[in-house]
């Protein structure tokens, strides 16, 4: 995790370095109803080292409130630590450096205060830059040079000119320096040049030179220290490493009992080790620490006054003369009780609140998974999302359970904002595509693995996704499920000891399912073709059978005119028989069958049969 923090009262946050990740794996199904959610994103197992520098600030003094009660079960991580161990008020006066007496006069006092007042009217006007830095700087380096006793004076000289971008120059006026605040900032400043063992060593020299202001150094020693124990070769270390970093904290909550970060540290802690009771615990003290902070009241205030709240309004105006009666609100000793109650104003829940609140929410939200209670687990990833929407861990968690879930659009919105973060997430980007795919953006998807696969293409997860793209949601036809076995291939190919077994013997199963679908694909593109075959002689044999039928019709119907015809010279022929030498009237066609009139001139003698005929007839 990487917030750009500011050299002020509150933490800087420093970008993460390492994480644990655990497995979440969804079988791989198809198309037919369900997603395929198939990924390998890890489940970020809360923040990374999120190391703090002090900023300018006021004269420190040590917290007057112990870290906890003897009901406040924050908890110790010795050796044979249970959840019972206790920060009691006694072991916190031993935690808590004796303050040395220091002579310093009201004037000093006075001119320190002047030098604040001058930074924090900068603050409100726009931020010390410029010119301006030098100014506010060189105030407090006159306070230093006349008060060597205010070391604050002259760390603040130095956090002006951080706050300013002027590192180099800081460091300057920090070496040296033997003011607890000034070495640790030295030690984040190694930690950023990429110098762990430098940090280390400077943060347990500013515990060592200045035990009383030793709170961010603390903060930052125990934060190595849980790194070291999650990555411990054998239980013995582990627990040595745990063992210091809780101590550490405890420290740190008896300095200052409203210190959030040691808060939030503890709880991954204890959630780290699996005591998974002690860090709800401890996480929810955070939270109602953080409500004491931000309102300015304690838990015993709020309980009194949701009482007087219930009572008020039950015994109506005998209650209020009760109250009166009794020394309330409108009594002198009312006021002076509520006056002393109220140990000052609530600061409201400030910027960096939030972010140590985001980590704390996180953190309960893997407590809860660890449980296996995935909807109070989504609810509590969901408030560190709200606390501290940079919060990539908390993204990329809310991400993969709303992904198991279904939920594709929460998926792709937190997907999306970690990759606008870290835009080589690589889970990330694969947990896109695979919201994507849910959704229905198949194109999306698959230029999402393609980016995935660029980003790391050791990596065997954009093979196997994009395996599934072209096996079930392209066209189905032979080059798409070529493309798709060549993916799984691939897959298998980049597959290593952290690769599930499971999905190993999917993708083999899923290249035989394909050589299988090419075995029906050939006999159906025979079938296809022997019945295109058949229709094709169909065809042929429908088309002769139709010319037939036209043969036919017209032989038929020449037929029909021929015994129309014949049928006419029947019956003309019946005609003449029945009037034989009937004159023909002038201009009358000549009697079917017989020859035509001749002319007038020249006209052959009648046929002698026809004539002989007529003789015959007279004898």
């Amino acid at each position: 995790m990487k917030t750009d923090g500011q050299m002020s009262n509150g933490k800087i946050s420093s970008e993460k370095i390492s994480s644990e990740k655990m497995s979440v794996m969804n079988s791989a199904n198809t198309k037919d109803g369900q997603a395929g959610l198939v990924l390998a994103l890890g489940l970020i197992l809360g923040t990374g080292l999120g190391l703090s520098a002090v900023g300018c600030g006021g004269e420190q003094k040590p917290a007057s409130k112990n870290a906890g009660s003897a009901n406040e079960e924050t908890g110790t991580m010795g050796g044979e630590a249970t959840e019972h161990d206790t920060i009691s008020k006694a072991g916190a006066e031993q935690l808590i450096p004796k303050e040395k007496k220091r002579a310093i006069s009201a004037d000093q006092r006075a001119d320190f205060e002047k030098a604040m007042q001058r930074y924090e009217a900068a603050k409100k006007s726009g931020g010390v830059t410029g010119s301006e830095c030098s100014s506010v700087s060189d105030a407090f380096k006159q306070v230093a040079d006349a008060s060597p006793g205010l070391p604050e004076a002259r760390f603040n000289q130095g956090a002006v000119l951080a706050e300013c971008g002027r590192q180099e120059d800081a460091a300057r006026i920090w070496q040296g320096l033997k003011y607890g605040p000034a070495i640790a900032n030295l030690g984040y400043m190694a930690w950023k040049r990429g110098e762990p063992m430098e940090a280390e060593s400077l943060f347990n020299k500013a515990i060592e030179a200045d035990p009383l202001h030793s709170v961010e150094a603390r903060n930052n020693l125990a934060q190595i220290q849980r790194d070291k124990a999650r990555h411990a070769s054998s239980s013995d270390e582990k627990k040595r490493y745990v063992s210091q970093a809780v101590n550490n904290l405890r420290t740190v909550l008896a300095l200052d009992s409203n210190n959030l970060q040691a808060f939030s540290t503890l709880a991954f802690i204890y959630y780290d080790m699996n005591m998974l009771e002690m860090a709800k615990l401890v996480g929810n003290q955070a939270i109602n620490k953080a409500d004491e902070i931000a309102t300015g009241k304690f838990a015993e205030e709020k309980v009194e006054e949701a009482a007087e709240g219930k009572a008020g309004k039950g015994g109506g105006k005998k209650a209020k003369k009760e109250k009166k009666d009794s020394g309330g609100d409108d009594t002198e000793g009312g006021k002076l009780a509520k006056e002393v109650n109220v140990k000052e104003e609530g600061t409201g829940v400030t910027g960096a609140m939030k972010k140590q609140l985001a980590v704390v929410y996180n953190t309960l939200g893997l407590v809860e998974l660890k449980k296996k209670n995935i909807s109070p687990a989504i609810g509590q990833f969901k408030k560190a999302v709200a606390m501290n929407p940079n919060l990539a861990e908390a993204r990329l968690n809310l991400a993969v359970l709303s992904l198991n879930n279904r939920d594709y659009n929460t998926a792709e919105e937190n997907f999306r904002a970690v990759l606008e973060m870290q835009p080589k997430n690589y889970d990330a980007s694969i947990g896109l595509g695979v919201a994507l795919r849910g959704n229905k953006k198949i194109e999306e998807a698959e230029t999402q693995y393609n980016s995935a696969e660029k980003l790391d293409p050791s990596n065997p997860w954009s093979y196997f996704n994009l395996g599934l793209i072209y096996q079930d949601y392209k066209d189905g036809q032979k080059p798409s499920l070529h493309k798709a076995q060549d993916y799984y291939r691939q897959f298998l190919g980049h597959a290593n000891d952290k690769t599930p077994e499971p999905l190993k013997r999917e993708a083999e199963k899923r290249i035989k399912d394909i050589d299988e679908i090419y075995v029906a694909l050939d006999e159906a593109a025979k079938m296809q073709a022997e019945a295109e075959e058949m229709q094709r002689k169909a065809e042929v044999q429908q088309k002769q059978m139709e010319e037939q039928m036209k043969k036919q019709e017209a032989d038929e119907a020449a037929a029909a005119a021929a015994a129309k015809d014949k049928g006419g010279a029947d019956k003309g022929g019946a005609a003449k028989g029945a009037a034989p030498g009937g004159a023909t009237s002038p201009g009358a066609p000549a009697p079917a069958g017989a020859d035509a009139a001749p002319d007038a001139a020249g006209a052959p003698p009648a046929d002698d049969q026809g004539g002989g005929k007529k003789k015959k007839k007279k004898k």
